[in-house]
């Protein structure tokens, strides 16, 4: 058998997760005429509606925002500001408040005004019909607010739209004055509490200081911390002369005997006798120093000053031999005076500790009291500030001009209406058609099969340019410039790849539902077969309704299938050739409606052995699988089954129930032929038909 050689590549397709928005504009184009009549019916919409809409007079009230009461200081500080984008939004929707239509229904009489409305009208209606002739806007960048009222009346769209802005003005006043009155009760109730709160703290104070005697209690906390520094002072001097005592006793202890020793000794040098001898010394020294300068040596004067100073020096050493004494019985003082005051220091310690816990519950009680005065005079300030505002009617808003009286109807906005309607029209429309498109269940790109089915797109197959006819489908498949045997070629290509490696050569074309286009399908794949040099067979299986002989061959006589099944011909007698070299076609032959049953009896086994013989592939057109069930009889006999799924028109669940078939009946299916798609969705700007109708042949 002859190898069927391969030219082209097959196609590969993006991610089926990402959404195709160009299949949307796609769906869009296609139906852009339906688009297009929404469009045209939402400007008629609009052009009717422009002309039964009544004239009407519009006339506008101007309020100038300005916040007085927070200039005369009676507003609390954490008040939103009016004039600030917050406050400004929540004027606005004070507008539009239950209150506000009800005060201006009363005020301005409308459910008895005959100019308002022909008929009389409830308190509600007259509300509703007040609230929709109204409207309020702020003026961008600045503190101005439009109140524009529109009614066929002149007088009357005037005389709302002052209403509107003096019952405003007055509800505002109201609910302030409402709201002061309300501040002072509540004032006046917690001034009340608070003075008897007051008057407790301070009784209880009061008796704690007479309990206690703590009236006195700062002066004696004063006098105990005087005395417990002083003590503590004397504390740390005492325990400064013990420890210089003990240090020089027992140096004192190690110089025992040795006066100039002794002598370098602080405690010693500074000891009062040792410093009045050593003076006395020093004196004679200088008097014997000044003799010698008047007298010799052997004056009695000199000589009786040497005595003395002799004298005194040996003094001296007697005195510093005896000072170790002194000393210890001055350390002992200093012992006993160091103890002392540290007895005396805790008794004052004691004392603080005493008067502290004491204060703890007087300083308690005093801060209540000082805490409830300050809440108490905060309250009454309060109390007189609001008692001055009560009285003051201020408003934030003030009229800065008047509606005047209209001199003309009010112009109709003729580009806005016809704007919406144009734009409902198309919004409508275009959802319309996506609505549907989504509804019909049908598959618009090679990624949406391939990620619900599971199976490869084999090809995806352009609809033909022109008139749909059986001339027109051989002339766009014998035509290498057409993109749809280009579609074809990718077909044969898919096929074949695994027909090389699996020895395949026996194709069944067939579809979910009739007109989905396997038979074009399976001529197309036939000629590109043929065209390549492969001596093709295809086989017109589908005898309930044939329709390849006359596409082919222009007749509809000739014996095919049917009389080979019944035995009445033979299988060269039967098989015709066509125009196209190397293609020969086997006709389904007469129409026959019991054809399953001759399918069982006979079988086709023996005719695809007999043609595999003589052909290099067989391809072969059968009838849908969900009309009847020649389709799941035939694939039993074929190599590969390719299923023909048509664009936007094959429902999903029909196909994927014709899958789901073969698969219980174990049949493989080679892959999907994506039929009829848009040619621009298939190859862009290599695209060379443009859209059409598409083709119909089953």
């Amino acid at each position: 058998m002859q190898t069927l050689p391969i030219t082209e590549h097959v196609s590969t397709h993006s991610s089926p997760n990402v959404p195709d928005f160009n299949q949307v504009a796609l769906v869009l184009k296609e139906q852009g005429w339906f688009v297009g009549v929404c469009a045209m019916a939402g400007l008629l919409t609009g052009g009717v509606y422009l002309q039964k809409m009544p004239l009407v007079h519009e006339s506008t009230a101007v309020l100038q925002l300005e916040p007085r009461g927070r200039v005369l200081g009676f507003e609390p500080e954490n008040t939103q500001s009016p004039s600030s984008e917050p406050g400004l939004q929540t004027i606005l929707e004070a507008f539009r408040s239950r209150a506000l239509m009800e005060r201006a229904t009363t005020d301005l009489k409308l459910t008895e005004d005959p100019n308002f409305s022909a008929t009389p009208l409830a308190a509600e209606q007259a509300q509703a019909r007040l609230a929709g002739c109204l409207e309020v806007r702020q003026r961008r960048g600045t503190q101005l607010i439009d109140i524009t009222a529109r009614h066929p009346g002149a007088a009357v769209s005037q005389q709302l739209a002052n209403g509107v802005a003096h019952a405003f003005i007055q509800l505002q006043l109201d609910q302030r004055s409402s709201g002061a009155r309300s501040v002072l009760e509540f004032l006046v109730a917690e001034a009340d509490r608070l003075k008897k709160r007051l008057q407790k703290s301070e009784e209880a104070l009061q008796t704690y200081k007479e309990t206690s005697q703590a009236a006195s209690l700062e002066d004696r906390q004063d006098t105990v911390i005087t005395s417990l520094k002083v003590q503590g002072n004397n504390l740390a001097e005492a325990r400064g002369a013990r420890i210089r005592l003990e240090s020089d006793v027992a140096d004192m202890a190690r110089f025992e005997g040795l006066p100039e020793e002794l002598m370098r000794i602080l405690s010693v040098a500074q000891h009062p006798s040792i410093l009045s001898t050593r003076a006395q010394i020093a004196e004679l020294q200088s008097r014997i120093s000044t003799l010698r300068l008047r007298y010799t040596d052997k004056h009695p004067r000199l000589i009786q000053a040497s005595t003395q100073l002799r004298d005194a020096e040996s003094s001296l050493r007697k005195a510093v031999l005896q000072i170790p004494t002194t000393l210890r019985a001055d350390l002992e003082r200093a012992i006993a005076t160091e103890h002392n005051f540290e007895i005396a220091l805790k008794d004052q310690e004691k004392q603080a500790l005493a008067l502290n816990r004491q204060s703890i519950t007087y300083k308690v009680l005093a801060r209540d009291v000082d805490t409830d005065r300050a809440l108490y005079e905060s309250i009454l300030r309060k109390l007189k500030e609001t008692d001055v505002a009560s009285g003051v009617q201020l408003s934030d808003l003030r009229i800065f001009e008047t509606a005047p009286l209209p001199n003309a109807p009010a112009k109709k906005s003729v580009l806005k209406f016809l704007g919406l309607g144009l734009f409902a029209g198309v919004f409508i429309g275009s959802a319309t058609v996506l609505a549907s498109c989504m509804m019909e269940g049908a598959w618009r790109t090679p990624e949406e099969i391939e990620a619900e089915t599971g199976l490869p797109v084999l090809s995806t197959v352009p609809r033909l340019s022109g008139r749909e006819s059986s001339s027109n489908i051989l002339k766009s498949l014998s035509d290498p410039t057409q993109s749809v045997l280009e579609a074809f070629r990718s077909l044969r290509t898919s096929l074949h790849l695994s027909a090389r490696k699996r020895g395949k050569n026996c194709f069944l074309f067939t579809s979910a539902l009739p007109d989905d286009g396997k038979s074009f399908c399976a001529i197309g794949y036939a000629l590109t077969l043929a065209n390549q040099g492969v001596k093709t067979l295809l086989i017109d299986a589908d005898m309930r309704s044939p329709s390849l002989e006359k596409t082919m061959l222009g007749s509809s006589d000739l014996p095919g299938l049917v009389d080979l099944l019944e035995g009445s011909v033979q299988l060269s007698k039967a098989i015709t050739p066509t125009r196209t070299p190397g293609l020969h076609l086997l006709p389904a032959g007469k129409v026959l409606q019991n054809a399953s049953e001759l399918l069982t009896r006979k079988g086709i086994h023996a005719i695809l052995s007999a043609a595999r013989e003589q052909y290099d592939c067989i391809v072969m057109d059968s009838a849908p699988v969900h009309s009847v069930s020649d389709a799941m009889l035939r694939a039993e006999a074929v190599d590969s089954v390719c299923l023909v799924v048509r664009y936007a028109a094959t429902p999903r669940k029909s196909a994927m129930r014709a899958i789901h078939l073969f698969e219980e009946h174990c049949t493989p299916i080679e892959g999907i032929v994506f039929n009829g798609a848009n040619p621009n969705s298939v190859y862009g700007h290599y695209a060379e038909c443009k859209p059409a109708a598409s083709q119909g042949t089953k």
